[in-house]
């Protein structure tokens, strides 16, 4: 993904809906959010970012991984929402 982790945390709230109060994510091995019984485990590592002229891109990898009681379908709606949400484009 081309963020930070401050833009991770900054959008989390809207691009998890309703899991967010059931998420753990963790980012550079730092919990950045901590459910007691997550639904959704994020982890994520920052790498340099990416050098395009003078623009600088920030690197993150995610790893997703959810709990075995969710359907396939809830599955593929979270991922689908925080795809959607976090796209950015420039046009």
């Amino acid at each position: 993904m081309g963020c930070s982790k401050e833009d991770l945390v900054r959008w989390l709230p809207q691009a998890l809906g309703d899991l967010y109060a059931s998420a753990r994510v963790e980012v550079d091995d730092h919990i950045v959010l901590n459910s007691d019984r997550p639904l959704i485990h994020i982890s994520g590592r920052s790498y340099p970012s990416r050098k395009i002229a003078l623009l600088h891109i920030p690197v993150m990898e995610l790893h997703f991984s959810f709990a075995q009681n969710l359907s396939n379908d809830q599955v593929e709606s979270a991922m689908r929402r925080f795809d959607l949400y976090t796209r950015r484009g420039g046009g």
